[in-house]
């Protein structure tokens, strides 16, 4: 009778999960139902920690569909690419941005609410009114803990950034808002005080022959980088 293998190790155990592609997370879950060794190595968290830095790169879940807006598109959901189980779809309008383990929905409302939705626990965080009275708007989410790697933010304190083209006096307005305060920022707005905006103003009304110009902000995802977070306008593209 043939001698039992030899067990690995731990660290060797470790190494060859380590390398496990990210793509279905199921490979990992079966690997812990093995054995109590292996899912003690599993689970523990400098493993997992050591997995995300080795990856770096999250696994795609899935995606959001929506479609343009007309009459008989098919509801707002979110597609799973994988065989990972994600947290019920809350019922949205648009989606507006996904970032750092979370995602910024546009609720069904007849006024605009806007939810951060993690697909991973289920968390939903339903945020109180910007206080604009939008015409057309974009918006995005973020993490907000200082030095945080963004490779696991599940449950910090996030910021929601809203940019819109406000209805009543048609000046584009940015408020920001904070989890840990639970309150948006005092609305700033793009007016005749910031030269660069005037100019882009009389620029875009060159071409108008008179007609009256409505800086809209554009309804498409935003860009961050560093601390910054840039949105475009119609007119020539022109970044806020």
């Amino acid at each position: 009778m043939a001698p039992p293998p030899p067990q690995l190790i731990d660290d060797c155990s470790s190494e060859i999960f380590l390398r496990i592609p990210p793509d279905e997370p199921k490979h990992l879950v079966r690997a812990s139902l093995v054995c109590k060794t292996w899912l003690r190595i599993i689970s523990d968290p400098d493993f997992l920690r050591r997995y995300r830095a080795f990856h770096r790169t999250p696994p795609l879940l899935g995606y959001i569909q929506r479609l343009r807006v007309f009459q008989g598109d098919p509801e707002p959901r979110l597609i799973p690419t994988t065989a990972v189980p994600l947290a019920p779809n809350p019922p949205f309008r648009r989606a507006l941005d996904c970032r750092h383990g979370r995602v910024l929905l546009h609720v069904y409302d007849p006024v605009l609410h806007l939810l951060v939705w993690d697909p991973i626990t289920g968390e939903q965080k339903l945020l109180r009114e910007v206080g604009i009275e939008w015409l057309i708007y974009s918006a995005a989410v973020f993490c907000a803990v200082s030095g945080c790697d963004h490779i696991d933010c599940h449950g910090g304190p996030f910021r929601v950034v809203f940019v819109a083209t406000d209805d009543h006096d048609e000046l584009v307005k940015a408020s920001v808002y904070s989890s840990e305060t639970g309150a948006w920022s005092t609305p700033v707005s793009l007016d005749d005080d910031c030269e660069t905006y005037v100019q882009h103003r009389k620029d875009a009304l060159k071409g108008f022959d008179g007609w009256h110009y409505t800086p809209d902000v554009q309804p498409r995802r935003c860009a961050v980088v560093g601390d910054d977070v840039y949105f475009t306008l119609w007119e020539a593209n022109a970044i806020v």
